[in-house]
């Protein structure tokens, strides 16, 4: 059970890179080559926009899925009653709400836009009011995925123990949360495998 969990984790982590280096790596070069105002230039960019969510961002969602989901099982969490995989998967469900409702309607937009002035050789201006739109929502549906990360990194617990800015010298130091709950999942893989 401790080498499925570690796979499945693995898979969860290449899912992440697909996603979250896809996103930002293509607004990256898409600002690339829209600033280049070349119609050739920026048809062929909207065509590997579209090109790369196929297969890197839809990719990378679907593996961060299978393998989140299914690490949580084989490590005995309630993906639904754990505060941290909750706070992920929010943050990460917001993504992809901006992406579903604003995103990916103007990428489709552009794509289209982008056939025709490759073939006339003008750039219409509702195209540039399009990439502007996506440029900033693409910016702002990239906040929430590195606030997931951070939240599956950190996996901070419900409440914190002392208000901010104080520190509690009566109390011993504490083992930050994370490592605790690695090792209750270790611990239950552990005794899964000895069964």
């Amino acid at each position: 059970m401790a080498l499925l969990y570690a796979v499945l984790k693995a898979i969860h982590l290449f899912g992440v890179v697909l996603l979250v280096g896809n996103v930002i790596v293509t607004l990256i070069w898409k600002l690339g080559a829209d600033r280049t105002g070349e119609p050739s230039v920026i048809a062929f960019g909207q065509r590997l926009v579209t090109l790369t969510d196929w297969w890197f961002t839809l990719g990378g969602v679907v593996l961060i899925l299978i393998g989140g989901y299914g690490a949580a099982w084989v490590a005995g969490l309630d993906p639904f009653g754990v505060h941290w995989l909750v706070w992920g998967q929010i943050l990460f469900g917001f993504s992809g709400l901006l992406w579903a409702l604003i995103l990916i309607p103007a990428q489709i937009r552009q794509a289209r836009q982008a056939i025709s002035f490759e073939a006339t050789g003008v750039i219409p201006t509702e195209y540039w009011r399009d990439a502007r739109r996506w440029t900033w929502w693409g910016i702002l549906a990239i906040v929430p995925l590195l606030g997931a990360i951070w939240i599956m990194i950190a996996k901070p617990t419900e409440a914190p123990a002392e208000p901010a800015g104080r520190l509690n010298r009566d109390k011993q130091e504490q083992i930050p949360r994370a490592w605790t709950v690695s090792t209750e999942a270790q611990l239950r893989l552990t005794r899964r495998a000895s069964t």
